[in-house]
């Protein structure tokens, strides 16, 4: 069935790009405006689907136009200096959930720090690899609860977009803490109020987070919570892009 849908996607796509785009355009608008014949909470969902959609294309193209890294981390000021501007001379870094790499490359190019990428995407490790070669940086593929190396120690430990995918996120930081010894963690949360459609999913009964892999999205109030249980004190927290950005230390 999968090779079907597949083929008839593909077939689907070449009578498409027959099509001049701003035909396509006004068909596509077209057939969006009919929907407002329908019943709102009729309409909204499959909108909200459409729109679902688009915005996946979108962030494909993105990362097309940066060969391979989101056009996002050269457009968004602060995604990677908010990290590596809080990185002490001579630290040891562990960034979990490095994705393709593009954050611990920005630590290990701009400050005096030996950094250890981890993730658990085969794919995502091997282009970190083929693409980053900073003398002070490696890549690891590993589960981040199972795979991590005991016998190194680190003075910073980095969550980038990785809190939200797990359950049990407290007693996994106190792990870490206990394993590692870091001095302090940086983190970055998506929150769940960057956009009203989140909340308009949510009424609807739809699921409500930005990506289907998240357990939750964060407030101010959520993340404060989860950190005081985690036994880690909140130095520095600014919302920015959206996201929650974060400087904790151990408490213990």
């Amino acid at each position: 069935m999968n090779r079907i849908r597949r083929a008839l996607r593909k077939m689907f796509q070449r009578v498409t790009n027959l099509v001049p785009r701003s035909l396509r355009k006004q068909l596509i608008l077209n057939w969006l405006s009919a929907e407002k014949n329908s019943p709102p909470r009729d309409a909204i969902p499959w909108l909200l689907e459409v729109y679902d959609a688009a915005t996946f294309e979108i962030d494909q193209a993105s990362t097309r136009w940066g060969g391979g890294v989101h056009i996002k981390h050269q457009l968004m000021d602060g995604i990677h200096s908010f990290f590596y501007e809080r990185i002490p001379d001579n630290s040891r870094v562990l960034d979990l959930g490095c994705g393709i790499g593009a954050v611990a490359e920005a630590i290990a190019s701009h400050s005096n720090a030996e950094v250890l990428g981890v993730d658990m995407n085969a794919d995502s490790i091997n282009f970190a690899k083929g693409r980053y070669k900073h003398p002070k940086l490696r890549f690891i593929c590993g589960n981040v609860f199972t795979d991590l190396p005991q016998n190194e120690t680190f003075d910073v430990i980095v969550l980038s977009s990785v809190l939200e995918h797990l359950e049990k996120r407290s007693t996994f930081l106190k792990s870490l803490a206990r394993t590692f010894r870091p001095k302090k963690f940086l983190i970055r949360v998506p929150t769940f109020d960057q956009h009203h459609f989140k909340a308009l999913k949510r009424e609807l009964g739809l699921f409500a987070f930005v990506d289907p892999t998240h357990v939750l999205e964060y407030s101010p109030e959520i993340f404060t919570a989860e950190m005081r249980e985690a036994n880690l004190k909140i130095a520095h927290l600014e919302i920015r892009w959206g996201d929650i950005w974060a400087e904790c230390f151990p408490s213990e």
